[in-house]
């Protein structure tokens, strides 16, 4: 039997193992980690302040000879990363003055490393992002936590929802429920019937939703996202409008069949694609929005194209998100050695079966 480790420090050896192996081929005695995703990744706590900014609050420096950590960080953050965030992680503090670059506290030179790229250090973002990206057990399990809890999350603002509700008190209606559970709403858009088809990023208006509505969100909690889509109706769906909907879910269905260990990220986006055409959509649909990609620590990493070439692993996660004729669809997918696994469920949601995985339905009020 497998034991999850509890919290991250029970994981950090093996981080930092692969770090040091990073920084020690690329002849690197320092590693300095600068990106939200990455700390996130390593430390599991909240290392922004606003949550409108990629920017993390903080940097950490990894001396690959001791593996002792150092947190640079100004004096406002230090006392509550401290007794928060970082509370429990062996580590150096190099607290500056707030009005301090903390750049200044951090070495250069071509012995040091670096996952974004700034001047004067080596920059190996590139092998990082493709550590990071391979989940952990304990993290696999905080996703799968935050996964469900947004799909909860969801249900119970939909059921919020009535067809003079402004897509703004919608939104709030939905981003309460996040936070009430303990999840950063990140990214939060809403659009009523009105809007479905035409703004593929709706950002909530004044507008009522009329005769339905779609909740989009992606919920960050211990730095794992998780993306939800979901979509209520006030009034019968026609016969094509569920046809409509039941073809984006098959064309869903291909860009997850693909979604495998060894396939790249560009073949897997191809097959995707090509699925519009298959199932009856305009075969240019997909130039109309980004189809999603690599998700996890981000709500995207970056959108997935054909020649995308990272090589899916077990372990990776993605969003896909295709849309199409006003529907759209996206639930957090883990890879796992047998293939995909759609993590964004709810039972109390209504549900359809395509491809043998559960998706979901449209919630008729």
């Amino acid at each position: 039997m497998t034991v999850v480790p509890q919290t991250e420090w029970d994981e950090l050896d093996g981080k930092l193992s692969g770090l040091c192996k990073i920084a020690r081929a690329a002849g690197c005695g320092g590693l300095i980690l600068r990106k939200q995703a990455s700390l996130s990744w390593l430390l599991g706590g909240r290392s922004h302040v606003p949550n409108t900014l990629d920017a993390a609050c903080f940097d950490v420096l990894l001396d690959v000879a001791t593996r002792e950590l150092t947190i640079v960080v100004n004096a406002i953050e230090a006392p509550r990363l401290q007794a928060t965030e970082l509370k429990g992680l062996t580590a150096r503090f190099h607290v500056v003055q707030w009005w301090e670059d903390r750049g200044g506290a951090l070495p250069s030179g071509d012995d040091i490393g670096s996952d974004a790229s700034i001047p004067a250090r080596i920059n190996l973002s590139e092998d990082i992002a493709a550590l990071r990206r391979r989940f952990t057990p304990l993290q696999q399990t905080r996703l799968q936590q935050v996964s469900t809890d947004a799909a909860r999350a969801a249900t119970r603002a939909a059921l919020q929802l009535t067809p003079t509700m402004t897509e703004y008190q919608a939104a709030g209606a939905f981003a309460q429920e996040f936070l009430a559970d303990g999840m950063d709403p990140i990214v939060l858009l809403v659009a009523g019937a009105d809007r479905m088809a035409r703004d593929r990023h709706p950002l909530p208006t004044t507008a009522v939703l009329g005769s339905r509505g779609m909740l989009v969100c992606c919920a960050r909690r211990h730095g794992v996202v998780a993306s939800v889509t979901r979509i209520a109706t006030f009034q019968p769906l026609t016969s094509a409008e569920k046809d409509g909907y039941s073809r984006l879910l098959q064309v869903e269905s291909d860009f997850l069949d693909a979604t495998r260990p060894g396939a790249s990220l560009g073949d897997a986006f191809s097959s995707g694609v090509a699925g519009y055409a298959a199932h009856g959509f305009d075969p240019d649909e997909w130039h109309r929005h980004h189809q999603g990609g690599l998700s996890g620590w981000e709500p995207r990493e970056f959108p997935a194209r054909m020649d995308s070439s990272q090589v899916l692993t077990a372990g990776n996660v993605v969003a896909w998100n295709p849309s199409g004729d006003g529907w759209k669809v996206e639930d957090t997918c883990l890879v796992t050695a047998d293939g995909v696994e759609p993590l964004v469920h709810d039972p109390a949601w209504p549900q359809l079966v395509v491809g043998d995985r559960v998706r979901p339905g449209i919630l008729q009020l």
